[in-house]
């Protein structure tokens, strides 16, 4: 009795080695298939973001981004420029435009229906406060167009045009407006950055409004 006691005692014990290894090895194959799905994740990344140089679909692909970007711009300004809104969501509202352009120090070139020539207004002053909205208007939604395709500038930069029209500030009249419509000219860039995933930094292309300096 005693003896089958030590037998059935002892497979047991085999039992609860072999299954704690089993545990162990099953435990470290989820851990290496979990590391090889970030290495491809990683890979696709590289091959998608990271290439030495861009596809054509890639270039109109950055370009349709850019006018985005510029919608977006238009529609923080418009936050930054409303005193009746909270001064949380105007800052927040200023820090997503210097994060949509490659440099404060870009301009927009404008040219206003009651001055013939072109005024540059750079960023920075657009983001200075209430009077931005007074210093630029509106730009018209569905007006923003490519007038430079992105072209190859430097190893890692591409840099085209994009035009647009829109209604200067206090010339919003539904009487003149077809007369009032003033239109403007940004840079965009298509360029290398920093960018984090997970644990991993990789350089990526992303695009960015602005003139390159």
């Amino acid at each position: 009795m005693m003896k089958n006691f030590f037998h059935i005692s002892a497979l047991i014990l085999l039992y609860l080695l072999f299954t704690a290894k089993s545990c162990d090895d099953r435990e470290q194959a989820d851990k290496i298939h979990e590391q090889v799905g970030i290495a491809k994740t990683r890979d696709s990344i590289i091959s998608v973001f990271s290439p030495d140089s861009l596809s054509m679909a890639s270039l109109r692909a950055f370009e349709t981004a850019a006018m985005i970007r510029l919608s977006d711009f238009n529609d923080y300004l418009a936050i930054l420029g409303d005193t009746s809104i909270d001064k949380s969501f105007r800052d927040e509202a200023r820090k997503m435009i210097k994060n949509l352009f490659i440099s404060e120090n870009s301009v927009l070139e404008l040219k206003d229906p009651d001055d013939p020539g072109r005024r540059e207004v750079p960023v920075r002053q657009l983001m200075a406060g209430s009077g931005a909205s007074a210093m630029f208007g509106a730009i018209i939604p569905d007006s923003t167009g490519v007038k430079q395709s992105l072209q190859r500038t430097g190893d890692s930069i591409y840099t085209g045009t994009l035009s647009y029209v829109y209604v200067p500030a206090g010339k919003h009249t539904v009487k003149h407006q077809n007369r009032m419509l003033g239109t403007g000219i940004t840079g965009f860039v298509v360029t290398k950055h920093e960018k984090k995933f997970g644990a991993e930094t990789l350089m990526v292309w992303d695009v960015f409004l602005g003139n390159a300096e």
